[in-house]
């Protein structure tokens, strides 16, 4: 997505088929009347409208359903389409205005102002306004409500300083001049601001709902939206059920009357519910479901800009150390993980930013071929590495601990890594698997050794998948620093050389490769399955499913 005064980016985008119910035929009326005797008149008959309905997997809960404190992928799937901002992704994978009339960008590129449509209304149809935007992106910076999204928003003047306690609220560059007008003032000139302004951190949420009241996400009368639909019922580990909104701005054009969201945790289960017919698209796929599908009009597959991880916790031994951590990244063999364990087609890792990102330059190349693969695989070179850290063919190192998820495609991985592990470097390592909710949770305490982790970016610059490891946001991954990364990457916010800013972007992944604090093992792409019933699903470069542009076939 990109910008009304710079360039537009190529996306990556795939319009996607999904389903539903179909609507019943309504038969006209017939009437007849016959001159000066009785008139006969033929009942009216219509036979009530069959409701258009999509069932949808995911294979929890949202980890949240408060946009400004999101960073959250299957939070994301479920927010976008209950939540509007000031712009959004249309269909065409572009972002246009939402809830914006107008923007006007200064000739500094770092001033912008939105006019907010006069007939944006929230879900219970009082007006939205300026103040919310005001309100809500402060929300976001604000210390005391320590949302890990924060630095999404440091593009704004005095973001990070107010996140920081080094500024107040009033200083920061977003302001209500009145109800229809926000005025938002940038650090720097950022090419990408409103491909932003599509991410959920920079949703509205309304203060007289929110403020005081911190369980405004878990009851439909609470939880007010400004997306093509709303929140009707909750049913906790089982399925949320979202209607068409009709206080949206552009309730006119969905189509969809119902989207149900279930919760189905194995991807064994979720393969049955597809397969008979309890659900309509299903995109937790596994071995199975890959075999089974594959070659069906009802399988797709779209690139998205994110990568499949792994982060070392640098703060404790041994992984304090590069060498060690370098060794156990490059001794397992992706190809074998990837194509005979997952049985899948997703690009192997080699670097961090992932295919389906332009090259800044030439944006008809992608930036993975521009920089090419920063490590190869060689356990002979691990082994070297790991004895001149101290510890030849594993000896002398602690227990070492790897932490997981419970699904199967996890669990499945950490097989494979602790086999690899064990053979290339004699070293045994204890698998430990947490529920989604704990794992994140000791994530964030720094309670592992070596933890599975994800990321898909929100825009098509290489800033949204390396600055996950700028200082700033050091404590909620590997705990690792660099400055001279730091300082790469901080100049690209400042600078519009788009050659400079590319040559800045590959030394800075140069360097994260070189140190390791996280090994990638594959970049993502979006299997998924969808019945063929139901048009206009998509599923956009960030692996988000939209369903305000489905219809019934």
């Amino acid at each position: 997505m990109k910008k009304l005064v710079g360039l537009f980016f190529k996306l990556s985008l795939v319009a996607t088929i999904i389903a539903g119910c179909s609507s019943s035929n309504t038969t006209a009326p017939g009437n007849t009347s016959t001159p000066n005797t009785s008139n006969t008149t033929e009942n009216k008959t219509e036979s009530p409208q069959k409701e258009k309905k999509v069932v949808y997997a995911l294979p929890a809960e949202p980890e949240t359903l408060d946009p400004t404190l999101n960073v959250y992928s299957r939070s994301s799937v479920v927010m976008q389409n209950l939540f509007r901002g000031l712009y959004k992704i249309n269909k065409d994978g572009q972002p246009v205005p939402s809830l914006a009339s107008d923007t006007q960008i200064d000739e500094t590129g770092t001033k912008y102002t939105f006019k907010i449509n006069p007939n944006a209304k929230w879900s219970d149809g009082k007006p939205v306004t300026a103040h919310d935007f005001e309100y809500s992106w402060k929300r976001v910076l604000n210390p005391d409500v320590a949302s890990e999204a924060a630095f999404d928003l440091f593009y704004l003047k005095n973001g990070q300083n107010y996140n920081e306690g080094k500024a107040t609220a009033d200083e920061v560059g977003v302001k209500a001049v009145d109800d229809q007008t926000l005025e938002v003032q940038l650090e720097n000139p950022t090419t990408y601001f409103l491909n932003l302004l599509c991410a959920t951190s920079y949703y509205p949420v309304r203060k007289d709902v929110v403020d005081g009241n911190d369980g405004w996400t878990k009851t439909p009368e609470t939880y007010l939206v400004t997306g093509p639909f709303m929140l009707t019922e909750i049913h906790p580990k089982q399925k949320y059920v979202l209607k068409k909104n009709p206080n949206y701005l552009e309730a006119d054009k969905v189509q969809l009357d119902t989207l149900e969201i279930v919760f189905i945790e194995a991807a064994e289960a979720e393969l049955a519910a597809y397969t008979n017919g309890e659900i309509d698209v299903s995109d937790n796929m596994n071995n199975e479901s890959m075999q089974k599908y594959k070659d069906s009009p009802e399988y797709f597959a779209a690139d998205r800009i994110g990568t499949y991880y792994f982060d070392y916790n640098t703060s404790v031994k041994p992984f304090d150390d590069a060498r060690v951590r370098k060794a156990f990244a490059i001794s397992i063999n992706r190809e074998q993980i990837v194509r005979n364990v997952l049985q899948s087609t997703e690009k192997l890792a080699y670097g961090f930013v992932p295919y389906g990102m332009p090259d800044l330059v030439d944006p008809s190349k992608e930036y993975r071929d521009v920089v090419g693969d920063l490590f190869k695989e060689d356990v002979a070179e691990a082994k070297r590495l790991l004895a001149e850290a101290g510890y030849p063919d594993g000896k002398g190192l602690p227990e070492i601990e790897f932490m997981t998820m419970s699904g199967q495609t996890d669990r499945d991985i950490a097989q494979a890594l602790h086999s690899m592990w064990k053979e290339n470097l004699g070293v045994e390592v204890t698998i430990n698997i947490l529920e989604s909710k704990i794992y994140w949770d000791e994530m964030r305490m720094g309670n592992f050794m070596i933890a599975r982790d994800g990321w898909t970016g929100d825009y098509l610059d290489p800033m949204t998948n390396l600055t996950l490891f700028e200082t700033v946001n050091a404590a909620d991954g590997p705990r690792w620093s660099n400055k001279e990364y730091d300082a790469l990457l901080q100049e690209n916010r400042e600078i519009q050389d788009q050659a400079k800013r590319s040559a800045n972007y590959a030394k800075a992944e140069k360097i994260l490769m070189d140190e390791m604090p996280v090994f990638p093992l594959y970049f993502y792409q979006d299997t998924y399955l969808a019945k063929p019933h139901v048009k206009g699903v998509m599923k956009n470069y960030i692996g988000h499913t939209y369903f305000e542009y489905a219809y019934i076939e």
